[in-house]
């Protein structure tokens, strides 16, 4: 039977940590759950939601039903001696999941290490970190389609992946499916780790490794994340809270030689991707505080909630940081995290 509370506080459900209340919430546990929901409730509005760790809210009352997935489950579906295929459901924590293939030797998700989020939502925002995405190794993505109760498979080119983005965030599409599942095609075999990103090389370098497995890469990355990245059970954040921008080559040198500190690498023969950070500290807002919303002083693209911040705060806060980025530096710089208004 569905436990559908009322006036709900979500307050341990966004790793910000702010006090919104839901008018419905509720935690499903199968697809019988879902359907069941649509079934009995297909006008009010609804918010999918994971863990929380992507997400903004705007208001202090999220007039619906906030639905949590539940759904878990991981397995092997197939292998042979080179390859295998795992699945896993939406509502897995997608650093366990990780750790999981790591331990049944299954390699391609281990840049991917100790990401805060759950399995649903890594497809919709094709994560990534240190040179690797979701895209490289995603074989295939289950969903509930939500107008008509049906269950769909999309394929990696289905579900159109570009840098934090994919065919399930156009605007079209927002809230007309609900991944269920994915499934992900990693290799058995020993091939050459993706160690291109000059942290994990530096991390690697102090760990006295020189020639690493997916463990030792995935231990780097822990390390480096403890180190840079504030926990969200003691200080409210959302990781990554902007996206980093992707300009042209000549642009990048241009701005180069006037801004030195400002960072980024090639991902084309004529595109360059900087570092968000590196922008945010160059014009001097590392380690800004106003009121209880602050950019936290180890990694300037995290955006911290001190206390007692609102969603509001935050947003107010992250304009005025886009605002100075756009008037000093020329550049638009976009968010990363899901605004819920």
């Amino acid at each position: 039977m569905l436990d559908i509370k009322k006036n709900f506080s979500l307050k341990n459900f966004n790793t910000f940590g702010i006090n919104v209340y839901a008018h419905y919430f509720v935690n499903v546990k199968s697809i019988e759950d879902i359907q069941k929901i649509f079934f009995k409730h297909p006008s009010i509005p609804k918010l999918f939601l994971g863990n929380g760790s992507n997400i903004l809210f705007l208001k202090n009352y999220y007039q619906g039903m906030v639905i949590k997935i539940g759904i878990k489950g991981k397995k092997v579906i197939k292998e042979n001696e080179n390859q295998a295929v795992v699945q896993a459901f939406a509502g897995e924590n997608w650093k366990e999941f990780v750790g999981w293939t790591i331990k049944k030797g299954f390699s391609g998700l281990e840049n991917l290490s100790f990401i805060p989020g759950s399995v649903g939502a890594a497809p919709i925002q094709n994560i990534g970190a240190y040179g690797a995405e979701v895209k490289d190794t995603l074989l295939e993505v289950q969903v509930y389609e939500t107008n008509n109760g049906k269950m769909r498979i999309f394929t990696r080119e289905e579900c159109q992946l570009e840098y934090r983005h994919s065919f399930f965030k156009h605007p079209r599409f927002k809230n007309k499916f609900l991944v269920l599942s994915v499934s992900f095609l990693l290799r058995k075999k020993y091939h050459k780790l993706n160690t291109y990103s000059i942290e994990i090389q530096e991390e690697l370098k102090k760990m006295n490794i020189k020639k690493p497995t997916m463990y030792d890469l995935s231990k780097a990355i822990l390390y480096i994340r403890n180190r840079k990245l504030p926990n969200p059970k003691k200080i409210g954040n959302a990781g990554s809270f902007f996206m980093n921008p992707i300009i042209g080559i000549l642009d990048f040198k241009k701005l180069k030689s006037k801004y030195p500190t400002i960072t980024g690498y090639s991902i084309s023969t004529n595109q360059v991707k900087l570092s968000a950070s590196s922008l945010i500290e160059t014009i001097g807002w590392k380690g800004k505080k106003q009121g209880d919303v602050g950019v936290y002083e180890k990694q300037p693209i995290v955006l911290v909630n001190y206390g007692r911040a609102s969603g509001m705060d935050i947003y107010s806060f992250s304009e005025k940081i886009t605002q100075d980025i756009k008037n000093k530096l020329g550049l638009v710089l976009s968010r990363e995290v899901h605004l819920i208004r």
